[in-house]
């Protein structure tokens, strides 16, 4: 199977919610790393949502009609939508003159990068001493983050140091946990420490993460006007969403 085929195969197993570990992680590679396949992934996306109301047979004929006939994909689109219903062309052309195109998943897999640890050095023999701490930042370091989540937590109850609850979200991000990685940063963006500036700019990628279009964007606002962390991100992710 060519690498073409091998990609289109990706967005359908994502717009079909079925893809495994192995292939999410690919898939989330290709959003980072190429323009060409996020721009074909929020194009599909983009169908799917505006034939919703036509079943799977009637939708995937519409998909290979577009892939089949390129050059004239506006046209055969328009004239399946019309054959379905007239509804439906007309929601087609509200949704491509109204609706953002961006898709969210992609713009947080292109943002979103684990900060870095600047708390704990991680320094191979000599006199290392190996207690939680030092494991806890190792694992994080080595992208083991499932040992690393456990660690934070427990280091954070027993000391109280703010920056654990930083990172700690940071792990639940990496681990699709967003939901979870949202009132952690909301209890830190109200803290003082070493971090403490980078907190809204994830507390944003988390809402983007869920989908909340609206708190993302009061969030980047907030983050652009209070911190210069990542300030031109920042500027240019709220723009994308606008």
């Amino acid at each position: 199977m060519s690498k073409m085929n091998d990609k289109q195969e990706l967005i359908d197993k994502y717009i079909q919610g079925v893809l495994n570990e192995t292939e999410k992680n690919s898939f989330d590679k290709l959003l980072k790393e190429d323009a060409s396949f996020r721009k074909d992934v929020t194009f599909h996306s983009n169908l799917k949502a505006v034939s919703s109301n036509l079943d799977e047979a009637d939708f995937k004929v519409m998909i290979q009609d577009i892939e089949k006939h390129n050059s004239r994909a506006k046209r055969s689109y328009t004239k399946l939508l019309v054959a379905a219903s007239i509804a439906i062309l007309v929601s087609l052309t509200f949704y491509f003159t109204t609706k953002n195109t961006y898709s969210t998943d992609a713009l947080f897999v292109e943002y979103f990068e684990p900060y870095r640890n600047v708390i704990q050095p991680i320094e191979r023999g000599g006199n290392v001493i190996y207690d939680e701490k030092y494991l806890a930042f190792e694992a994080y370091e080595n992208e083991d983050y499932d040992k690393a989540l456990p660690l934070f937590s427990k280091l954070y109850n027993e000391t109280k140091a703010s920056y654990y609850l930083f990172y700690k979200a940071n792990v639940l991000l990496k681990l699709d946990r967003a939901e979870e990685a949202i009132p952690i940063l909301l209890e830190h963006s109200k803290m003082k420490d070493t971090v403490s500036e980078k907190t809204l700019w994830y507390l944003a990628l988390a809402y983007l993460k869920l989908d909340d279009t609206v708190n993302a964007k009061k969030t980047l606002e907030r983050s652009i006007l209070n911190s210069s962390y990542n300030k031109e991100k920042a500027k240019n992710l709220l723009n994308e969403l606008n």
